[in-house]
């Protein structure tokens, strides 16, 4: 299952109003648009709606209103829900062309029983300030419920303008699976490393040949010991190191280049995510950044086919013009600010324009620059 469509509007009718319209999404993804032309305004709102999904986010106190539409095995799946101060208003469910679950303001409602041979309404009340897609979730009674909540916790948001763990240490060397929460992508990555390796004996030779392959000629990699030699009283923590070709120092995350460590711990979550099995969706806002544009390209490059041949839906953001011309605009989903209005273009809906573009000779970036893709080849009598 993976989000195809977004469309979201908070306190509306109010000066302070903001609507992102009907964005239309793909499996792969570049959002592109100019400074404050909304592209982390968008991710957030799809991180907070993720959030509100799987639980683990209070209801906002201000006006919103969601309407998603996700595919499943070629069908669509319907999701919308409104809320004001904390409490939700609405909540409706479709699945694959079916009214599966709804409710009101006061917690009231109706779902669909599927336990048995029989699929039935069933009537329930609720919390008003709890979503009914988390709340009644029983993978048993209402397995849609268990899908769209399998979609929100495999949901894995990276902000490549971080740290991203580099300068999160970790007390100790050995973790269990289950004290580990791998949907922090800011927390150290210690543990994660750690785990990834005891786990699949390939894991280390991965990471090493993904980045080389982005242009660092890694030979070895893993955990050491760290200490503060300047500071006896600090305790001693452990990180992660890389060694280049050549040369025997082990490098630890703190002396790593910033753009280094970024590319070095989306790599190792990555890989973990796949080899894990997941399918879901994977967010990196301003990707590149820090890097040199060459290995921005190849890293965005290695990203795509890795995603391709997972299964992954990945969603890149960016106003870099080496990454842009690096990504087929058949991939690009471009935003355009009007005011509180933020509307975005991509293949899907604005075809015709993408298509036409093929025919002018000019790079990527000119397709943006030029707003190529609101306006097209403009009508000579206009």
């Amino acid at each position: 299952m993976y989000l195809r469509k977004l469309t979201f509007r908070e306190n509306e009718g109010a000066k302070i109003e903001w609507l992102i319209d009907d964005v239309h999404l793909g499996k792969i993804n570049l959002i592109v648009g100019q400074n404050s032309s909304g592209k982390t305004r968008t991710l957030n709102a799809l991180s907070e709606m993720t959030d509100m999904l799987k639980g683990s986010r209070n209801i906002p106190k201000v006006q919103g209103r969601y309407k998603v539409c996700f595919r499943k095995d070629k069908k669509d799946v319907l999701l919308e829900f409104e809320y004001d101060n904390g409490v939700i208003l609405k909540e409706t469910l479709e699945w694959e062309g079916k009214r599966v679950l709804e409710r009101n303001k006061d917690g009231a409602g109706w779902i669909i029983y599927m336990g048995g041979k029989k699929h039935i309404a069933l009537d329930f009340g609720i919390p008003e300030n709890q979503l009914a897609s988390y709340a009644k979730r029983d993978k048993l009674q209402h397995p849609f419920l268990e899908e769209i909540h399998r979609w929100a916790t495999n949901m894995r948001r990276f902000d490549f303008s971080g740290n991203l763990g580099k300068n999160s240490y970790a007390v100790k060397k050995v973790f269990e699976e289950e004290e580990v929460d791998f949907s922090d992508t800011r927390a150290t990555l210690v543990p994660v490393l750690y785990l990834a390796m005891e786990k699949y004996p390939k894991f280390r030779e991965s990471v090493i040949n993904d980045m080389k392959e982005i242009g660092y000629q890694l030979e070895d990699t893993g955990i050491v010991q760290y200490s503060e030699k300047n500071n006896p009283a600090q305790q001693d923590r452990y990180a992660v190191y890389t060694t280049e070709e050549g040369l025997e120092k082990q490098v630890t995350q703190r002396d790593m280049s910033q753009g280094m460590f970024r590319a070095f711990s989306v790599i190792v979550r990555i890989n973990r995510y796949i080899q894990e099995g997941h399918h879901g969706c994977v967010i990196i806002d301003d990707i590149g950044e820090g890097l040199d544009f060459s290995r921005a390209k190849l890293l965005v490059n290695l990203l795509v086919k890795k995603a391709e041949s997972s299964g992954i839906q990945l969603i890149m953001s960016t106003n870099d013009s080496f990454i842009m011309n690096a990504v087929s605009i058949e991939n690009w989903a471009v935003l355009n600010r009007d005011g509180n209005k933020i509307s975005l273009y991509n293949y899907e809906n604005s075809k015709e324009k993408f298509e036409e573009f093929k025919f002018t000779g000019l790079n990527n970036f000119d397709f943006y620059a030029s707003e190529f893709f609101k306006t097209g080849f403009s009508d000579p009598s206009e």
